[in-house]
């Protein structure tokens, strides 16, 4: 039988991840996923020369390197974002996008008329995303944000844009998603769970805390 989890959110994040449209399960979800993960020794980042990626944004661009015929773009980013499973797809689906559906779209749109940044490019503006919400890391989430705040006539950027998503939306979306994230880590309660998993969620709650004090949620 498969553990119960609870989660309790004060009223007003609840009311702000309910405008938001976050989806808590898949939040909540991934939360667990990175705590087992550490509690099984993984390295939270990568060795330097790419920054404080988190062990998901690292396979990411990996993933995105490995897939590319040519120099890897925000092509193949996002199609290696949308396989990740990170915060990021949280802050796509708030924002009704299907992640499946801007692969397709991108991947469509770079065929006829290219237009794709490089993802070095995309690397270099989600550590200045990072850096700009006072974080420690890079994650997906400021992959996202480096995408919809990058070059007016991108491909990614103006993709996201004629779906729905522009930079400032996505902002609010990723202040949203980390809060319930962090709310998720400190408030999870749960029957039938190790030790070990236990002290890993104590340790990445104690970090997100630190995270978020670098936040300040924007209406």
């Amino acid at each position: 039988m498969s553990p119960k989890i609870n989660v309790y959110l004060p009223d007003e994040l609840a009311a702000e991840v309910k405008a938001a449209g976050i989806p808590v399960s898949a939040v909540c979800q991934q939360a667990l996923a990175d705590a087992v993960a550490s509690s099984q020794g993984a390295d939270a980042t990568t060795p330097p020369g790419e920054g404080a990626l988190t062990r998901r944004a690292a396979g990411m661009v990996a993933a995105a390197r490995a897939s590319a015929s040519a120099e890897p773009t925000t092509v193949d980013l996002v199609a290696a974002m949308v396989d990740s499973g990170g915060l990021a797809l949280s802050v796509l689906e708030a924002a009704d996008i299907t992640p499946e559906d801007l692969v397709d779209e991108l991947r469509a749109r770079a065929a006829r008329d290219g237009g794709a940044g490089t993802l070095d490019a995309a690397l270099a503006l989600a550590v200045e995303q990072s850096e700009g919400l006072g974080h420690s890391y890079v994650g997906t989430e400021h992959f996202l944000l480096a995408l919809t705040a990058g070059p007016t006539r991108e491909l990614a950027r103006r993709t996201l844009a004629d779906m729905g998503l522009k930079h400032e939306q996505a902002l609010r979306g990723v202040v949203t998603a980390l809060s319930a994230y962090s709310y998720a880590r400190e408030s999870l309660t749960f029957a039938g769970i190790s030790a070990p998993i236990r002290a890993a969620l104590e340790d990445i709650r104690s970090r997100l805390v630190r995270v978020e004090a670098g936040i300040s949620p924007r209406g």
